[in-house]
């Protein structure tokens, strides 16, 4: 009766949420493998031809401006990417959102790449990621394309759905009788069975093989798309207390940012972390936002680095903190991102997300197909 109720569950939940876990599933692919595919296809715009010698790179508020003037008035930079491997050239990134805009192209207001030679100044490329191929694959996998306010809740509902799909399953496939034979029937796929029983085997065997993956890619992606996912994580994480959030010190009054403070900081951190990924860099409006430097110590990883916050009149250093002094719910937090995307170990776990998507998006079609054959079948008697 129990099983009968999961079944039940299992494949209504399936037929609706199918066609959303089928596109956040393919996007997913796309999406683990991102960081790898742009510099492969636009390997001109990551990269500098050539390093001059001896290497010195021009400062970074000379950048900055050169990046703003590229742009015009119109279009304000918000962020940025500094590289400290010299043959890395720098990206600028202006984006504006419309958060209750209905659609992608009503979403952003804009949204531009703006990409630097450190050495010379020259702007290399200007890129409207708004209508980029991976930035469109990324917002089809967060709201197919609707924007935030309607396409967010549909793919973090499916994903919900998709959650207790996978628990279900599980119960529904477990066998009844605890033995080898029991347990060894239902993970072959047998190859010379007709196509029904294949893409039965298949459906099963696969769904149970890329289980734990499926799993961990399904709740890490609630906490991106709810914030009681993200609060519940946290809450269980540090043992059921409220924690109090980390201060974040501000920056002495200054309309805009100091050329001499931002650049002193940043240049002290190209030598000191001269063998970093990448530093990401928010320009924040607000004349007491510091001016925070997250480095990335290992390439596609987010949970290693070194945080730092300047004052943006001064450039004295105002609060530095690392991977290892995070804790509890913020530790678990800080690695959501790389667990989501296998990043977290490297190619390895990469190439384990990508499976585990691959799989994820073909269970809704085996699924179908399993539904459609017994449908059939009953029609056939009746």
């Amino acid at each position: 009766m129990i099983k009968k109720i999961f079944l039940w569950l299992h494949r209504w939940l399936g037929l609706v949420t199918g066609i959303v876990v089928i596109i956040v599933s393919i996007t997913g692919c796309i999406n683990v493998f991102a960081d790898e595919l742009k510099e492969y296809f636009y390997h001109d715009r990551y990269f500098n031809q050539s390093v001059p010698q001896p290497a010195e790179r021009l400062n970074f508020s000379t950048l900055l401006d050169n990046a703003q003037q590229s742009l015009g008035k119109k279009y304000k930079l918000s962020r940025c990417e500094v590289y400290p491997a010299a043959n890395r050239n720098w990206v600028f990134r202006a984006s504006k959102t419309n958060p209750k805009g209905f659609g992608h192209w009503n979403y952003y207001k804009y949204y531009y790449r703006v990409y630097v030679n450190p050495y010379t100044g020259k702007v290399v490329f200007i890129e409207d990621t708004k209508n980029e191929f991976f930035q469109l694959m990324l917002s089809l996998h967060l709201n197919l394309l609707l924007g935030d306010q309607v396409g967010k809740p549909i793919t973090g509902v499916s994903v919900a759905c998709f959650f207790v799909i996978l628990v279900s399953g599980l119960i529904v496939w477990w066998p009844k009788r605890l033995t080898i034979k029991g347990f060894k029937g239902k993970l072959q796929i047998k190859r010379n069975a007709g196509p029904k029983r294949l893409n039965y085997d298949v459906h099963n065997a696969f769904g149970f093989y890329t289980l734990i993956p499926a799993m961990i890619i399904t709740m890490t992606g609630l906490v991106f798309a709810f914030d009681w996912a993200d609060n519940a994580v946290k809450f269980i994480a540090d043992g059921g207390q409220t924690v109090k959030k980390r201060t974040i010190p501000k920056s002495s009054p200054a309309k805009a940012y100091k050329t001499i403070a931002i650049d002193s900081a940043i240049n002290a951190l190209l030598q000191k972390h001269n063998t970093a990924d990448v530093f990401a860099i928010r320009l924040r409006d607000k004349p007491t936002d510091p001016f925070n430097i997250q480095v990335r110590l290992a390439a596609n990883r987010t949970h290693e680095f070194e945080w730092y916050y300047f004052d943006r009149n001064t450039g004295l250093q105002l609060l530095h903190y690392s991977n290892a002094d995070v804790k509890g719910g913020e530790k678990i937090r800080s690695l959501n991102y790389d667990l989501h995307t296998g990043a977290y170990a490297g190619l390895p776990t990469k190439m384990l997300a990508f499976l585990a998507s691959l799989v994820c998006a073909s269970l809704p079609v085996t699924g179908f197909m399993i539904w459609y054959n017994k449908r059939q079948k009953k029609h056939k008697k009746t």
